[in-house]
């Protein structure tokens, strides 16, 4: 499978060395970036990208509400409603997820911290509430969380350089798309919000995938179980599900 999302990969990113604007002289480094910013750039299926996230925390949420909401308008869901604000603040983290993976940066707990500010940012309850000062509201049954006061320090350890809090040995070992899984499980097992912390996991995946080149990763109806199953289990290290998704977005995405 990883094979294959290798030679996907390639062959997306040489159709896109065609596609890239720049004169003959310019650096490869540049050239280079612009191919992987071709297939990171967002797509009509953002809004998908961002229900899909909703639906993970058990929101009713369709595609055609958020499309509705990222195109400026409302559709079914008034603005004043939690999932229309969610959506907006969504809106804003995608931004930042592509800003940050547009300058080769991959994710820290700070820049998730910043991610969770965006999302909930029209949300009054959230507004000097990020770092949690008790359990998760999302906590999931027999999982036990780091406290309040220990979630500063792990934050600050939370970046590639300490390979995500991971065993340097494991980690270093890994495909990038599952180096990718493992970061989403180590976060959300530290649930540093209030709530939304499986939300912000995915989210950090996907920061860590664009900034590797790869396309974003959507969840799927059906991971609201496995994730509960998921990260009830040891660190993984590989979930087929996501990369047979993986493989099927590099064939999408256009």
């Amino acid at each position: 499978m990883l094979e294959r999302i290798d030679l996907a990969l390639a062959t997306r990113m040489v159709g896109q060395i065609g596609s890239a604007q720049g004169g003959a002289d310019d650096e490869p480094i540049a050239r280079a970036q612009r191919v992987l910013d071709g297939v990171r750039r967002p797509t009509p299926s953002d809004a998908s990208f961002a229900a899909g996230l909703l639906r993970l925390r058990g929101f009713v949420v369709f595609d055609d509400d958020a499309e509705a909401v990222f195109a400026g308008g409302q559709g079914r869901l008034s603005p004043i409603t939690q999932e229309h604000r969610l959506l907006r603040g969504l809106q804003h983290a995608l931004r930042l997820v592509r800003e940050r993976a547009a300058e080769g940066r991959t994710p820290d707990g700070w820049f998730l911290v910043e991610l969770f500010r965006a999302m909930t940012h029209e949300l009054p309850r959230f507004r000097n509430n990020d770092l949690r000062r008790g359990p998760p509201w999302d906590s999931l049954l027999y999982l036990t969380y780091p406290g309040p006061e220990q979630l500063p320090s792990l934050l600050d350890t939370f970046d590639a350089a300490r390979c995500y809090r991971d065993v340097p040995l494991v980690w270093h070992g890994l495909h990038p798309v599952r180096q990718g899984f493992r970061l989403l499980w180590r976060f959300a097992r530290i649930a540093p919000f209030p709530d939304f912390n499986t939300i912000v996991a995915w989210l950090g995946m996907n920061t860590w995938l664009q900034a590797k080149g790869f396309p974003l990763l959507h969840p799927d109806r059906l991971d609201q179980q496995l994730l509960a199953r998921l990260l009830s289990g040891p660190p993984p290290t590989k979930v087929m599900q996501f990369e047979g998704r993986m493989l099927s977005a590099l064939g999408e995405v256009a």
